[in-house]
């Protein structure tokens, strides 16, 4: 794994400087699985079509290579256009997948196009500012989205779109690689993923956009939703998973038409 730093003070990725340290060891609570029931959704802007991710005041947005923070009601607070520096552009880096956010930092999944070299990787932004930190490569052919368990700072994406197993970072120890999560499932299109109560929320681009429960314990798959919207360009995109009132699953979709951009809201209860 290789590390660019914004400057050669910058923390690795995860590092325990700025975060607690990790274990392998997953919540022992029973995961929270269950249909996923639309409660509302709002169009926003086309450009905010890769992913989504809560923050204290509000939501960071990504584009394919842009971010954008907002308030609750969804207005711009600041935005970083283009997000990706040149030392990553020059290496072919040109997308960015769905994010999360743990503590004070975005970590944004990276892509270059030649999936056949079997390297992609992910960076760090900063929260408030959007401001890059640093960026570690990692042996993938293919990098849609990454999500981390705030509790273990283990970090999970999928070496390709679709696929019956989930890769694990260890990301406090420098994203040591440990064994895979097994699905009973094999996933297709994936784009999107979050962890919330011991589930790994996954959202597809398949040609129903559907949604995935995956315990995160066992790798046990329930197909719970769909976010609709689908013919024509109607693609699903990034997800976040935040319990909030209106719903604990949150999702991107891009309209048939392209424009606009759906943000759905789910909650997890029995149909």
């Amino acid at each position: 794994m290789a590390l660019i730093g914004a400057c050669s003070s910058s923390p690795r990725p995860g590092g325990t400087a700025n975060n607690a340290a990790t274990n392998t060891t997953t919540t022992t609570l029973p995961p929270v699985l269950g249909p996923l029931r639309l409660t509302s959704q709002q169009p926003v802007s086309a450009v905010y079509a890769q992913g989504v991710a809560r923050v204290p005041d509000g939501w960071i947005f990504s584009g394919t290579n842009s971010l954008w923070r907002t308030d609750n009601a969804l207005d711009e607070v600041t935005s970083l256009n283009p997000a990706l520096p040149p030392a990553l552009t020059a290496r072919g880096f040109d997308h960015i997948g769905d994010i999360d956010v743990i503590g004070e930092y975005i970590y944004a999944p990276l892509e270059q196009p030649d999936y056949a070299k079997g390297m992609q990787g992910t960076a760090r932004f900063d929260r408030k500012t959007l401001h890059f930190v640093d960026f570690v490569r990692l042996a993938q052919h293919e990098n849609s989205f990454v999500t981390i368990d705030p509790k273990t700072m283990v970090a999970y994406t999928m070496d390709h779109f679709d696929g019956n197993a989930l890769l694990r970072y260890d990301v406090a120890h420098g994203w040591k690689r440990l064994a895979p999560l097994r699905l009973s499932m094999t996933l297709h299109h994936t784009q999107g993923a979050d962890i919330l109560n011991g589930v790994i929320w996954i959202s597809t681009s398949d040609p129903q956009n559907h949604l995935y429960g995956i315990d995160e314990r066992t790798g046990k798959v329930r197909p719970d939703g769909s976010m609709g919207h689908t013919g024509g360009n109607g693609e699903g995109e990034g997800l976040d998973a935040t319990a909030l009132a209106s719903g604990s699953v949150h999702t991107i979709c891009v309209d048939p038409k392209i424009n606009p951009v759906w943000f759905e809201h789910y909650r997890v209860g029995r149909a």
